[in-house]
C-alpha cells in the first residue's frame, strides 16, 4: 500500500497515512503553527509566590550523611533556610541563640539508639512550643509505623520522593 492523504473534516488539518506490509504504518497530521502566548508566565509566578515553604527555617536531623545532604539540598533549592545536623546534640548546639525553627524533619532512628521522636520532643521543649515536625525512615516494620502514629507524627518512607517531601513540607508550614 502506498501513501494516502485526506483532510481532517473537524479541524480542517491535512492527515497523511503511509503504510507498508510487514513494516508498519505512519500517521501524520499537519497543524498550522501559532505564536506563543505569554499567558503562562503569570501562572508560573503565581505558583512560585504560593510556595509556603519559601524562607521557612527548617531543621533536618539525619545520621546518614548522604540523605542529610540530599534533603538539605532539596529544601535549599526550594528557598528554605536549612540547618542540618547528624544528631540531636549537634542540632541543639547549632540552634543555640537562634530563632525557633518553622519545621523539624528527623530520621526515625538516629545513631547511638537515639529516636527522632525524642529529638523532636527535646527541640520543641527547648523552644517552648509546638513546632511542626515529621519523621522519615527506611524502617517499614509495623511497630515503627505504630510508634510514629502514636507519637502524632507523620512518617515518610525512604527514599522520599521530592514531590512527596515538598507536599509534606508545605502542608506542615502552612499558616493556620
Amino acid at each position: 500500500m502506498g501513501s494516502r492523504s485526506s483532510s481532517g473534516k473537524l479541524l480542517d488539518h491535512p492527515i497523511e497515512l503511509t503504510s507498508k506490509v510487514g513494516r508498519g504504518s505512519r500517521f501524520a497530521v499537519t497543524v498550522p503553527s501559532a505564536p506563543a502566548q505569554a499567558q503562562f508566565a503569570p501562572q508560573i509566578a503565581a505558583a512560585v509566590a504560593a510556595d509556603v515553604s519559601r524562607d521557612k527555617f527548617v531543621v533536618v536531623i539525619e545520621d546518614d550523611a548522604l540523605v542529610l545532604d540530599s534533603v538539605g539540598g532539596m529544601l535549599r533549592s526550594w528557598g528554605c533556610r536549612v540547618l542540618t545536623a547528624d544528631s540531636l546534640e549537634a542540632a541543639s548546639a547549632a540552634l543555640e541563640g537562634e530563632q525557633p525553627p518553622d519545621l523539624i524533619i528527623s530520621d526515625y532512628r538516629l545513631a547511638n539508639g537515639q529516636s527522632g521522636i525524642v529529638a523532636i520532643a527535646k527541640l520543641r521543649e527547648a523552644f517552648g512550643g509546638g513546632i511542626p515536625a515529621f519523621l522519615i525512615s527506611g524502617d517499614t516494620a509495623p511497630e515503627r509505623l505504630r510508634e510514629a502514629q502514636e507519637s502524632g507524627h507523620h512518617l515518610l518512607h525512604k527514599p522520599v520522593r521530592p514531590m512527596r517531601l515538598r507536599a509534606m513540607v508545605n502542608q506542615m508550614v502552612k499558616s493556620p
